[in-house]
């Protein structure tokens, strides 16, 4: 399927009479599209940008969590624009007009929050508690709960309910919480507790973020992601991520924390223009500059250009900068811009051709030395090499203080090494590499590579393919970023989970936007995907469609609605291209979303080219899919008791109560440990009967629930119950029982009664010996032998004192003898290795 999409993208006339050398160059995605806030420099509305008018754009936003998240999309300055609910893996589409932008347009940024976190809390993935607090004596006034130590360094809701009610926060009530503290707020009109009665506040804490990806599109002379032959040009970006814009204020030198960005290309050569655009995201005012240095230069000990100095931006506020109307910049220009700035602004330029209608989208990426944060080997997953008419640039900025030292290898699609270079880059410098093509030679499979740019540092490459040949559809181009590569995982059902019917991935990429025109005519908007394993392991491509909502839509949709994703394999170095055109069960004309498992021990990356050959100029934009690690929770799956002895002494030797241990090992639907889960021990019935014991699950899954008996013997019943889901209710599947028979205990204890007495001389005495297993029930040990003697130095020595036998079913024996002399008599008792003693006083008179 791949193969045959691939030969139709090219077959369908992607032409250009674009001749711009080898600095043109794409978009640059973020690194981290999955974060809980993302930053749309510019979306443009009814905008003219270096030569093109009419330019409006539309954001798109998906959902990469299992679970529904909030929505708000607000302009640069924090004014709400729109909010919705996003259901798992679904996006939703806003376009200018819809978000009631200002004219020209504006920064945008949309944030998500989760739907319920009621949601988390029954997936293990917040913490919280509980505590009982007493409403004050008057209406409106404030109540204080202190948490239980270690208190939460911040906590994320409150839920407050009264037996059966449930107080809504910001309606009856809202909540502050500093230093421990937990203060309810009664002064919102609503309801509230009668005065003196106690309620039960939840509170839940250490909830992770949830993730969004955001890409943005925008057309000239229709609106909205949908084009018609009536548009002339379309192009689109991914949104910056909030971890982006983090990194950005710690690059480099850190100095005092500004905000510093680099825009890998601009330019003003072959009849381009850009347009550099910062908009100030930080909600206080900011200085920005911006420096322009040259491609093929020297970088920072170069020739270079001041575009901006100091200008001074409000909150919310964006600034635009034409390279050749504003700056002055004559033909040939190409390099790249570094931007820094006192506080938080995002960065981005547009590329415009207005000969050919043609547009591109450069996003700024955070200055950063951390090769960690901003990888240092990137890959691209469509690259051509002298492949019917097509020409590539691949375009490398050095992010890093120091010479980066880049490599760039090809691979075909069957995994092979076809080509190798390598470039120099000095600090704050720019280079590329150039793959002309030399003729038309049809549609060598064995020439559409993709490729490795490994540096020494961080680096942000673009990857331009033109083909310049004329003829339908001139003036497009491809064009996208290398992306860092996604590590593989497993797979798993979410049967049994709050969310079932969804596939679970340890790891995924993710497309907001795909679209699929018309089938019979090869027109109208179409999403190819483009898929690299640039590992040596194998992976498996898990490739997921959702409509708007977040339902499955085929041929990834299973009878009953659940997720049925297509499964490509990709052996290490592989590729593998889709296209949505050639699936014949998918609805033509969806506008929906994607995610592609990666399912394996290997790697994956993935970009989108979103195209329509019947867009007058240049009708495609392109997308890089969004790396998500650790893209799923870990839902209960299933659990195993290791039980204690069917039968145990109540006693050790020594008399201490051995515990009864019973071990439980808790699984995830990944059949790995899962931490954090509540297990209980009951004793339903028997001699212990109403004893409970609690735990929860440390990091390798497990938890040892103990008691020791109360001595008694008999049969216990005890019953686990593991709380799967953390909703307090004992479900089926999450209990099992057993007994455990308490026996006899394996210590003796000797007492004998009474251990002193008084009688006259000539009278018979009775002593009772007993035996016990040294448990607090004193449970009697039978068949024990018993020796009694008088003890040296008593009244009467040398009396023989008689003993009944061993110990009988009570424990008991006895021990008699007549006193012949006044006197005291000690008489010492031997049973079971233990020795006690009684005295009795013999008073002279006798009987």
């Amino acid at each position: 399927m791949g193969r045959t999409w691939l030969r139709a993208l090219l077959g369908l006339s992607l032409l250009a009479s674009l001749i711009i050398g080898p600095a043109a160059t794409a978009r640059a995605a973020p690194e981290e599209p999955g974060q809980p806030t993302l930053y749309f420099p510019w979306v443009p509305y009814h905008d003219a940008l270096g030569g093109i008018d009419g330019i409006t754009g539309a954001i798109t936003v998906q959902n990469l969590e299992v679970f529904p998240v909030d929505v708000t999309v607000t302009d640069a300055a924090g004014r709400t624009l729109a909010r919705l609910t996003l259901n798992p893996r679904a996006a939703q589409t806003w376009d200018a007009s819809e978000l009631g932008l200002p004219e020209p347009g504006a920064g945008v940024i949309a944030s998500a929050t989760w739907h319920d976190l009621d949601d988390l809390a029954g997936a293990g993935l917040c913490a919280g508690g509980s505590t009982v607090v007493s409403r004050g004596s008057q209406r409106g006034t404030v109540d204080t709960a202190t948490l239980p130590a270690p208190a939460p360094r911040t906590v994320d809701a409150v839920s407050v309910t009264q037996g059966g009610k449930v107080f809504a926060a910001g309606v009856d009530f809202t909540w502050e919480y500093r230093h421990g503290q937990l203060a309810i707020v009664w002064s919102p009109k609503g309801a509230e507790p009668n005065a003196g009665s106690s309620y039960t506040l939840t509170y839940r804490f250490a909830c992770p973020l949830p993730r969004i990806a955001g890409v943005e599109k925008h057309t000239v002379g229709t609106v909205g992601v949908r084009t018609t032959s009536a548009t002339a040009a379309v192009d689109g970006y991914s949104a910056i991520p909030a971890g982006d814009v983090a990194l950005a204020g710690n690059g480099g030198a850190p100095l005092e924390g500004q905000s510093r960005w680099v825009v890998p290309i601009v330019q003003t050569n072959n009849g381009w223009n850009s347009v550099l655009v910062i908009t100030n995201v930080s909600g206080k005012p900011t200085s920005v500059s911006a420096t322009f240095y040259a491609a093929g230069g020297q970088g920072f000990a170069g020739p270079s250009a001041m575009l901006l100095s100091g200008k001074t931006l409000k909150a919310g506020e964006t600034v635009r900068v034409d390279l050749r109307a504003d700056a002055g910049f004559p033909e040939g220009a190409v390099g790249a811009v570094w931007v820094d700035a006192t506080h938080a602004v995002v960065a981005a330029a547009f590329r415009v051709k207005p000969v050919t209608g043609m547009l591109l989208t450069t996003v700024g990426q955070p200055r950063t030395d951390d090769g960690a944060a901003s990888p240092t080997e990137k890959f691209g997953p469509l690259v051509f090499r002298d492949y019917n008419g097509w020409n590539t640039g691949i375009n490398v900025a050095n992010l890093a203080s120091v010479y980066n030292q880049v490599t760039v290898t090809y691979y075909n699609y069957s995994s092979n090494v076809v080509a190798a270079e390598m470039v120099t880059i000095p600090p704050r410098a720019m280079e590329y590499v150039y793959i002309p093509a030399t003729g038309s030679f049809g549609l060598g499979e064995s020439q559409v590579t993709a490729v490795r740019i490994a540096g020494t540092a961080p680096l942000v490459a673009a990857i331009d393919e033109v083909k310049y040949l004329g003829g339908q559809g001139q003036g497009h181009a491809l064009s996208y970023p290398a992306s860092r590569a996604q590590g593989g995982g497993r797979e798993a059902a979410s049967a049994g989970t709050p969310v079932n019917g969804r596939v679970l991935y340890e790891a995924l990429l993710a497309l907001p936007l795909v679209q699929k025109g018309n089938p019979s005519t090869g027109m109208g908007d179409t999403s190819g995907i483009n898929l690299f394993n640039p590992s040596g392991a194998a992976v498996e491509a898990w490739v997921q469609f959702v409509d708007p909502s977040g339902v499955p839509v085929a041929p990834t949709v299973a009878a009953n609605d659940a997720e049925a994703p297509l499964r490509f394999p990709l052996p290490a170095g592989a590729g593998a291209t889709l296209s949505t055109l050639n699936l014949s069960e998918q609805p033509a004309g969806l506008v929906g979303s994607a995610v592609v498992g990666a399912v394996g021990a290997g790697t994956l990356v993935g970009v989108s080219n979103n195209v329509n050959h019947a867009v007058g100029g240049d009708g495609s934009a392109v997308y890089s899919l969004a790396v998500t690690s650790h893209a799923s929770p870990r839902f209960f799956r299933t659990f195993a008791v290791s039980w204690g002895p069917d039968a145990q002494p109540v006693t050790d030797e020594q008399g201490t109560p051995p515990p009864y241990r019973a071990t439980v090992t808790v699984s995830d639907q990944f059949q790995d440990p899962l931490p954090g889960v509540p297990v209980q021990l009951a004793v339903q019935s028997g001699p212990n009967a109403g004893r409970v014991v609690s735990a929860t699950t440390d990091g390798a899954g497990q938890a040892t629930l103990a008691y020791a008996s109360n001595g008694a013997l008999g049969l216990d019943t005890l019953e686990v119950w593991v709380d799967g889901d953390r909703d307090g209710v004992r479900d089926p599947g999450e209990r099992e029982t057993r007994q455990t028979s308490w026996t006899l205990g394996l210590s003796r204890a000797l007492a004998v009664e009474p251990a002193s007495a008084s009688a006259p001389v000539g009278t018979a005495h009775t002593v009772t010996v007993r035996v016990t297993d040294g448990s607090a029930a004193r449970n009697p040990v039978p068949g024990v032998a018993v020796a009694c003697a008088l003890a040296a130095g008593s009244a009467n020595a040398a009396v023989a004192a008689a003993v009944s036998g061993p110990t009988g079913a009570d424990g008991t024996a006895t021990c008699s003898w007549t006193g012949a002399n006044p006197g005291r008599d000690t008489l010492t008792v031997a049973a079971a290795g233990q020795t006690a003693a009684a005295t009795i006083d013999w008073l002279a008179g006798g009987p």
